[in-house]
């Protein structure tokens, strides 16, 4: 890097002396620029950087000192060495005070003078690398407290999933991120539950609208008290640090306190959350445990919400999970295999009042988590049954994996009831449409069939006729039929060659080609297949009096 020097000095004389006099050659100065009063001095300041000074102090107008002031004020890294005739106390005193880097005395041995600016250009240099070193200290020190919650998080997901159990490592760790615990003190665990989202999120809204719990959590749950937030494996917890008295008692959540309890706290975030972000969520409160202990609370806590199904928007302590857990339950699990027949046919009406009358059922007698499991997998199943029945893809009626429920449902059994009226209903309408769509189809082909007998036909020539390919309208014209397209096509013109052997006297032969026979033996034997008689014999035994 290479630096500016600046000679300030009302002697032209003096100045020249110096810029002349000396070899600065060896010395990495760009430029050694020259002033000679102080006013001249601040418009190079102002123009461009001066990394050392040399001034002399008694001059007219505004001395040395006052530039240095002004040097100290606008360029503070600038390094001064003052020249003075005049061994003033008082200028020396006022020069210490400023921070001057040296005070010499006219006349001053050119060698001394330069050896000065070494030593002042090496206090530069060195101030410079202390300030390089002090920007990357703060450019880190920035960087680790914009992640410091992130590695908190993290060390709270490693204890609450064992990863880190030796009290050696709990205190390095809460040392290091400064948090005001120690391995013995006692921690208050929370879980919140959302059981089911009152709106239908995509997957992005459902992660935003997670982390907004996750805030609310925060905000309400601590109250401004020591803890912290933490979301790990799809559940949330709130740990606080420094649990008070009131906090683990179950006191009514709808009652006020002054300050309210957690268990109040609790039963407004849950009404807020409801209110504001569209969710329903129930909060378990443990017991406070010291941190070692903590992974063993928050199993408790995930039991106690995995099991409760039919209790939600809650606050639960986990010193009642005995109380809370829910009996088997006695209600049967369904027949799925017919609610999807009922789907496949159609029948939207009656397949929901199926599912209204099981879930009345399951909402008085309250399912265990278990029974939902069972319930989830045998409704999953039948719904892929009848999508392989029907020949269709899970995507085809299901897009982006919109079967799946996820772990929420298991949580809430008003959630698996919308989930099973969603996926049950998306179905039976799907083929209440299709069937609709078949049958006008199925019948457009009729048409065009009967009006056509005359002419060759294949199965290519009809599928384009109604813009389908050849294969999927033959496997919807035989489930609507019971018959293949070629079937049909011979009983139609068997049908049609039998009117017209009962009610004309046209010739057999004409007949054939009317009905698209080309071929007259082959014509014959179609017919007696179909009627167990040749067409002559039809037509006597229809008009005895009738002649060929």
């Amino acid at each position: 890097m290479r630096y500016n020097l600046l000679v300030v000095d009302d002697e032209e004389i003096a100045v020249r002396g110096i810029v002349e006099g000396i070899d600065w050659s060896d010395l990495p100065f760009d430029r050694i620029l020259t002033a000679i009063d102080a006013e001249e001095a601040k418009q190079i300041f102002n123009e461009q950087p001066v990394h050392v000074m040399i001034s002399d102090i008694d001059m007219p107008m505004e001395n040395g000192i006052q530039l240095l002031e002004w040097v100290n004020a606008h360029s503070p890294a600038t390094e001064t060495i003052f020249l003075t005739g005049h061994a003033d106390f008082r200028f020396a005193q006022q020069a210490v005070q400023l921070a001057s880097f040296d005070y010499l005395l006219k006349p001053i041995d050119h060698e001394v003078l330069k050896g000065c600016v070494v030593r002042a250009l090496s206090a530069v240099r060195e101030r410079e690398r202390e300030d390089a070193v002090n920007q990357t200290y703060a450019y880190y020190y920035d960087q680790w407290n914009r992640q410091l919650p992130l590695l908190v998080e993290r060390m709270w997901q490693d204890i609450l999933q064992g990863r880190t159990a030796s009290v050696r490592e709990l205190e390095a760790m809460f040392s290091l991120y400064g948090l005001p615990l120690d391995p013995g003190k006692h921690i208050l665990p929370v879980l919140v539950s959302v059981e089911e989202w009152k709106v239908e999120w995509n997957a992005r809204d459902e992660e935003i609208m997670a982390y907004a719990i996750k805030n609310a959590a925060s905000e309400m749950l601590l109250d401004g008290r020591p803890g912290h937030v933490v979301q790990d494996g799809g559940l949330i917890f709130a740990l606080l640090y420094a649990p008070e008295p009131g906090d683990a008692a179950l006191a009514d959540a709808g009652q006020p306190s002054t300050p309210p309890t957690l268990p109040a706290r609790a039963g407004e975030f849950i009404r807020k959350s409801g209110q504001y972000l569209y969710a329903v969520v129930s909060c378990y409160i443990g017991e406070a445990v010291p941190v070692a202990e903590l992974r063993q609370a928050v199993l408790q806590l995930a039991e106690l919400e995995r099991t409760n199904v039919g209790r939600t928007g809650g606050v639960f302590r986990s010193s009642d999970s005995k109380q809370t857990l829910p009996k088997k339950c006695g209600v049967p699990q369904p027949n799925a295999q017919e609610w999807s027949a009922l789907a496949e046919a159609g029948k939207l009406k009656e397949l929901e009042a199926r599912i209204e009358e099981q879930f009345g059922l399951l909402q008085r007698d309250q399912p265990d988590h278990a029974y939902l499991v069972q319930y989830y997998y045998g409704a999953v199943n039948a719904i892929f049954q009848l999508l392989q029945r029907r020949g269709l893809s899970v995507d085809e009626l299901y897009p982006g994996d919109d079967w799946r429920g996820g772990e929420q449902l298991f949580k809430s059994l008003p959630a698996m009831k919308n989930w099973t009226q969603q996926s049950f209903g998306r179905a039976a309408a799907y083929f209440g449409t299709r069937e609709k769509e078949a049958s006008v189809t199925v019948n457009k082909v009729k048409r065009f069939m009967e009006a056509n007998l005359h002419e060759e036909m294949n199965r290519e020539a009809i599928a384009g006729h109604v813009h389908l390919n050849p294969a999927y309208l033959s496997r919807l014209f035989r489930r609507e039929t019971g018959l293949s397209l070629t079937e049909y096509m011979v009983e139609l013109r068997m049908r049609k060659a039998q009117q017209e052997l009962t009610e004309t006297d046209a010739k057999i032969s004409d007949i054939a080609l009317g009905v698209g026979y080309c071929n007259f033996s082959h014509f014959a034997k179609q017919f007696k297949k179909a009627t167990g008689l040749t067409p002559q014999e039809f037509r006597r035994g229809c008009r005895p009096a009738a002649a060929e």
